[in-house]
C-alpha cells in the first residue's frame, strides 16, 4: 500500500470518527477519539516497559497538524534512537525546551525557577525589569561584554544606591551560573568582578530609622504630592508605621483578613516571612484608615487593589518604593530624576523597610519591654523559647500599640473622611 493509499485510509478513519487505534507504522499508531480530530502515538519498550506519548494531532480542528508522511519520519528517528539506548520522549521533550539565546531568556528561566522556591521572588523580578532588562536584555548572553555588565552597575552606582548595585552584580552572576550551567556560555564572566572594587562595597547591616520630626516632615511632603502619594499609598506608609507589618504583609493583606468590630488584623502562616500566625489589634486612632480603605478598595478582596494592570490583583511592591524614591529624586525604570523634596525638607533618605526598624525603634522609646516588642514585629523566637513559649501578649500589645499610634497619628497629620466619622460613632 502507497503512501497515498494510507493517507486516504487515515483521513477516512478520521472523518468517521469511531474512537479507534490503529497502527500504521511500527511504533506509529492513529488515536481516533471523535470526528475530524485524532493523536498520532508512539508506543515502545524501553528497559522492559512499555511506554507511549503523542509527537502530534491529525484532522483540521487539531491544534498540533502532522500528516501521515511526516509522523512516519519521526517513527523512523524515534527508533533510531531506541537501538541506541536513548528515550524518544525525553529527547523530543529536551528539543522541545524554549531556547536560552538572550540575556533575557536565561533572566526568566532563573526567575521561573526562583518563584517556586521562595516567597520574596518579587525582588528579583524588581531589580532585573528596573535595572537590568533594559540594558542587557535584547543581548545574546554569548556576546555580552564585561563592560556591558560594568556599565549596567555604574549606572546604579551614579544614583547613589551602593546596596542596590550589589544586587544587581549578585543577580547578573546567578543569571551567568544559570547560563554556564546549561552550556549556553563557556564561563561566567561575571563572577570576576567583585562586590568590593566594582558595585556597591561590603554590605552594611542598615541603622536608618525616621526620628519623630522627620516622620512628620515626610507625611507634610506626602500630603503636598498627592499625584505621587494618593490616600491609599498615605495610609498605607501609616499603617507601616503604626502596625509594624512587613511591606508585602500589608500590600497583599485580604479584607477576609480584617475585623473591623474586633479591630484586629490577621496575618495567616502562609503570608508571613516567618510562617508564623499573628493577630495584630488595630488601635482606636488607626481604625478610621480602615473604614476609608474601604471605601477606597471598593469591591475589591484586597486592601490595597491594584491600579494599573498588572500580574498581580493588589499594589505592587514597587509602588510605594518608587513613589517615595522620586520624591528624594531618584529615578527608577524610564523615569528621570526630579526635584529632592524630603531632602528639601530636611528628611534624610530612607526606604520602605527603614519605617519598619523605625516602628520598632519608636516601641523601645515608648517603653515597651522587649518580648512585646518582638511580638508585635513578628519575629521568629529562638531555640527552647520557640518550642515552648507559645503567649502571644495580646494585652500588651493593644497597650504599646495603642501608645504608639497616639504618637505617629499626631505626626501625620490624617484627616479622616466624613464616612470614616459616621461609621465610628455607628460602631461606638
Amino acid at each position: 500500500m502507497t503512501i497515498s493509499d494510507t493517507t486516504s485510509q487515515v483521513e477516512k478513519l478520521v472523518q468517521i470518527g469511531n474512537p479507534t487505534f490503529e497502527s500504521f507504522y511500527p511504533s506509529l499508531y492513529l488515536d481516533v477519539k471523535s470526528p475530524g480530530k485524532a493523536s498520532w502515538i508512539l508506543r515502545y519498550q524501553l528497559h522492559g516497559k512499555r511506554r507511549q506519548f503523542k509527537i502530534g494531532g491529525y484532522g483540521k480542528d487539531h491544534e498540533e497538524l502532522l500528516g501521515l508522511e511526516d509522523a512516519i519520519k519521526i517513527a523512523i528517528d524515534c527508533r533510531k534512537k531506541l537501538n541506541d539506548g536513548i528515550d524518544p520522549k525525553l529527547d523530543i521533550d529536551r528539543q522541545k525546551q524554549p531556547k536560552l539565546i538572550t540575556f533575557d531568556d536565561c533572566a526568566n528561566k532563573y526567575l521561573i525557577k526562583k518563584r517556586t522556591k521562595i516567597k520574596t521572588a518579587y525582588i528579583y523580578e524588581r531589580i532585573y525589569n528596573n535595572e537590568i532588562k533594559k540594558h542587557l536584555g535584547n543581548i545574546r548572553i554569548d556576546r555580552i561584554h564585561s563592560y556591558d555588565i560594568d556599565n549596567v552597575i555604574q549606572r546604579v552606582l551614579d544614583t547613589g544606591r551602593p546596596a542596590v548595585a550589589n544586587q544587581v552584580l549578585l543577580f547578573i552572576k546567578r543569571v551567568y551560573r544559570l547560563a554556564t550551567k546549561y552550556k549556553v556560555v563557556a564561563c561566567n564572566i561575571a563572577q570576576e568582578f567583585s562586590q568590593t572594587e566594582d558595585a556597591g562595597g561590603a554590605d552594611r547591616k542598615r541603622q536608618r530609622y525616621l526620628e519623630e520630626e522627620e516622620i512628620e516632615q515626610a507625611f507634610k511632603v506626602f500630603s503636598e504630592h498627592p499625584h505621587k502619594i494618593p490616600t491609599a499609598s498615605y495610609i498605607a506608609l501609616v499603617l507601616l508605621l503604626t502596625l509594624g507589618n512587613r511591606k508585602m504583609e500589608l500590600l497583599s493583606a485580604q479584607w477576609n483578613q480584617v475585623d473591623l468590630k474586633r479591630q484586629t488584623f490577621k496575618l495567616f502562616a502562609n503570608t508571613t516571612k516567618t510562617e508564623a500566625a499573628l493577630v495584630i489589634p488595630i488601635p482606636d486612632l488607626v481604625l478610621p484608615l480602615f473604614y476609608d480603605l474601604k471605601i477606597l478598595s471598593g469591591n475589591s478582596e484586597y486592601l490595597f487593589p491594584k491600579r494599573k494592570s498588572s500580574k498581580q490583583p493588589h499594589i505592587s511592591a514597587d509602588t510605594l518604593n518608587d513613589a517615595v524614591a522620586s520624591l528624594f529624586g531618584i529615578a527608577y525604570g524610564n523615569r528621570k530624576p526630579g526635584p529632592n523634596f524630603l531632602g528639601e525638607a530636611g528628611v534624610e533618605h530612607f526606604t520602605i523597610h527603614d519605617l519598619r526598624r523605625t516602628f520598632r525603634t519608636l516601641l523601645s522609646k515608648l517603653g515597651t519591654r522587649k518580648d512585646v516588642a518582638e511580638k508585635c514585629m513578628n519575629h521568629s523566637l529562638k531555640g527552647v523559647e520557640k518550642t515552648y513559649d507559645c503567649y502571644g501578649f495580646y494585652p500588651e500589645r493593644v497597650e504599646a500599640l495603642n501608645n504608639l499610634a497616639e504618637l505617629i497619628m499626631s505626626l501625620v497629620n490624617y484627616k479622616m473622611s466624613a464616612t470614616s466619622h459616621v461609621r465610628l460613632v455607628t460602631s461606638g
